[in-house]
């Protein structure tokens, strides 16, 4: 019996930390079988119950390997759900941070694209360990805290597929370069989806550029400080080089316009900017951009090189304008 005893102490403990239930099942026919075998030693030769013990003995052995193949068999399904899941987690989070890269992600992304690659990380060492059950579970937590960096990146980028907005744009866009093609001068267009400064000369386009935005560039300016590139159309109110300017060369345009100011006193009544936040101002196009990031206040920054072209065509009164997105 000692033999048998040793053999289900060491399933019961090993099932134990995965399977309680198990473990408390298999416990309660070795007690059975212990009282049986005391019973049957106790008990007077005219009363004996031979067999009685090992019978239950028996029982509780017989238990123990079915439960150890039902482990056997969670395990290894368990084992396959994992191998199966992890491949689309892994790629939601590797898109997650892909796009938390996107200028304008807010603090609650971050933090949800943070928990989402410690779950990954875990879900793979419980993996390693063999615990497939529990890694699972993580990898389900990393696929809901990708999903929320998803979800803000997708709200995020709604606003470019509005087709009310995009009229709006479009619109200022053929009036900027139809102005262009009456007066015969240059006109800067700049998309703030696809980074890009298209410069305009009798109304047709002889240049583009990268841009760079501010750091939250995507989204449309508010008030000062909320690092956001404007949009709207605009004119050039000053021309900057030297020491006039920290940025190699600059063209200071009218932000904030009329419209700008009305936006900006709507938001203010209905309290959905910071009560002390100013509308804002000095946003330029200028250089020492080419980095391929969104790093500025709210201004258009390009890499010197381009600078030079596009100042050189510019002057007092050149049209500026900036939309979300335009597509001819």
């Amino acid at each position: 019996m000692a033999g048998v005893r040793g053999a289900l102490g060491r399933a019961i403990r090993r099932v134990r930390p995965a399977y309680p239930e198990k473990a408390r099942y298999l416990e309660r026919l070795v007690a059975d079988a212990e009282v049986a075998t005391a019973g049957e030693l106790a008990a007077p030769w005219w009363a004996a119950t031979p067999g009685r013990g090992s019978a239950a003995w028996l029982r509780a052995a017989v238990a123990a390997r079915r439960v150890a193949w039902a482990v056997a068999d969670e395990r290894n399904a368990a084992a396959a759900r994992y191998r199966a899941v992890y491949p689309a987690v892994a790629a939601e989070v590797g898109r997650a941070r892909s796009e938390m890269r996107e200028t304008g992600m807010g603090r609650r992304e971050a933090a949800a694209l943070e928990r989402a690659v410690v779950a990954l990380a875990t879900a793979e060492r419980l993996a390693a360990a063999g615990e497939h059950a529990r890694a699972t579970e993580k990898l389900e937590t990393a696929r809901q805290l990708a999903a929320v960096v998803h979800t803000g990146w997708q709200t995020l980028h709604a606003r470019f597929a509005d087709p009310t907005l995009r009229a709006q744009w479009r619109r200022w866009v053929d009036l900027t370069i139809e102005e262009s093609r009456i007066s015969g001068d240059t006109a800067i267009v700049v998309d703030k989806l696809h980074r890009r400064l298209l410069l305009f000369q009798d109304g047709l386009k002889m240049a583009e550029f990268p841009a760079e935005l501010g750091a939250n560039g995507l989204r449309r300016k508010e008030h000062a400080g909320d690092r956001a590139t404007p949009e709207g159309m605009y004119r050039v109110v000053k021309l900057k080089e030297g020491h006039q300017t920290k940025y190699y060369k600059a063209l200071l345009i009218n932000y904030p316009n009329d419209e700008d100011r009305v936006r900006y006193a709507r938001a203010k009544a209905r309290g959905t900017i910071p009560a002390r936040a100013g509308i804002g101002s000095l946003i330029e196009i200028h250089g020492h951009g080419g980095e391929g990031q969104d790093w500025t206040d709210g201004c258009v920054a390009l890499a010197n090189e381009h600078m030079d072209v596009v100042f050189a065509r510019s002057r007092i009164g050149t049209p500026v304008t900036i939309v979300g997105t335009y597509e001819r």
